[in-house]
């Protein structure tokens, strides 16, 4: 390879190879008659998972996120992500349990992982692991794996 080609390359790679940018989810919780209305806004988490903690006095009503990518057990409601920006549920519940909602989420392709709503990003090996139910994450990402294998293969 000439000199020249090989600077140009290297200048190239250097230029185009942006890092990936950190994901991070926002919770919006707006009380609507008797319950409250949750929004959550991804951003640069193309294929994931997302567990939620219901506070204590809401139950489950429904959500806009597909029900085979959605699995609710107890206090806890577990979404699998694949290409969503927006995810918009509710509860039946008391306006005062805004505040209490927690969640967890994890991006598939970079292995990050992070707090609903705190804007931060654990890097991968952090030594930092959110309190989860067991089964849900796993059963989470499971189930976008077979979906978003499901659509590249069009099987």
């Amino acid at each position: 390879m000439l000199p020249k080609r090989a600077v140009l390359l290297c200048i190239l790679v250097f230029v185009l190879a942006a890092p990936a940018a950190a994901g991070s989810i926002e919770r919006i919780v707006t009380p609507s008659g008797n319950g409250l209305d949750i929004t959550l806004t991804l951003t640069d988490i193309p294929v994931g998972g997302i567990v939620e903690t219901l506070p204590d006095g809401c139950t489950w009503t429904e959500a806009d996120h597909p029900e085979n990518r959605t699995r609710v057990s107890g206090q806890q409601v577990a979404f699998a992500v694949i290409g969503e920006e927006t995810i918009r549920y509710r509860v039946q519940g008391p306006p005062d349990a805004a505040e209490a909602f927690a969640g967890t989420w994890e991006d598939l392709l970079t292995g990050e992982s992070g707090t609903v709503g705190a804007g931060g990003v654990r890097e991968p090996g952090s030594g930092v692991t959110p309190k989860e139910a067991p089964g849900f994450l796993p059963a989470a990402a499971l189930a976008a794996l077979a979906v978003a294998y499901r659509w590249r293969c069009g099987r």
